[in-house]
């Protein structure tokens, strides 16, 4: 008996095919992923320049007109600031003469104190009349 010569199994021709499946499948993934973050890169540009896009005119205007109004309000408060300034320095005004007025009227009686003072120094010294020598007082009578 003569024994077929086998031929192993490595030794088969192998087939091209799942190899080339295999490679055309990453071809395809990278391809995907590419254009994937190519069009995430152009979104997020796109967002880039709405954010830095000037704003439509009407929020223009209407912040102009908030600023307009804003600013009315600081003068208003700066004329009111004024008008304060003014009442206070009056009030120190006032308040200057009323202590000037104290004061002439604190030396005024500082004055009548002191002669009052040399008055009763001055009885005191002189001498007392003798109450006998002194003629008596008259009584009236009814008539």
């Amino acid at each position: 008996m003569t024994i077929a010569p086998s031929t192993p199994a490595d030794a088969r021709p192998r087939s091209a095919l799942p190899l080339l499946v295999g490679i055309l499948a990453l071809i395809v993934a990278g391809g995907a992923l590419w254009m994937s973050y190519n069009n995430a890169t152009r979104l997020a540009t796109s967002q880039e320049h709405a954010a830095v896009a000037p704003p439509p005119d009407t929020a223009v205007e209407q912040i102009k007109q908030t600023l307009a109004s804003i600013q009315q309000a600081v003068q208003g408060i700066q004329a009111d600031q004024q008008r304060q300034a003014e009442r206070v320095g009056d009030a120190q005004q006032k308040a200057a003469a009323q202590q000037g007025e104290q004061k002439l009227i604190s030396d005024q009686l500082s004055a009548l104190s002191a002669r009052v003072n040399s008055l009763e120094s001055a009885r005191a010294e002189s001498p007392t009349p003798d109450p006998q020598a002194a003629p008596a007082p008259q009584r009236r009578t009814k008539r």
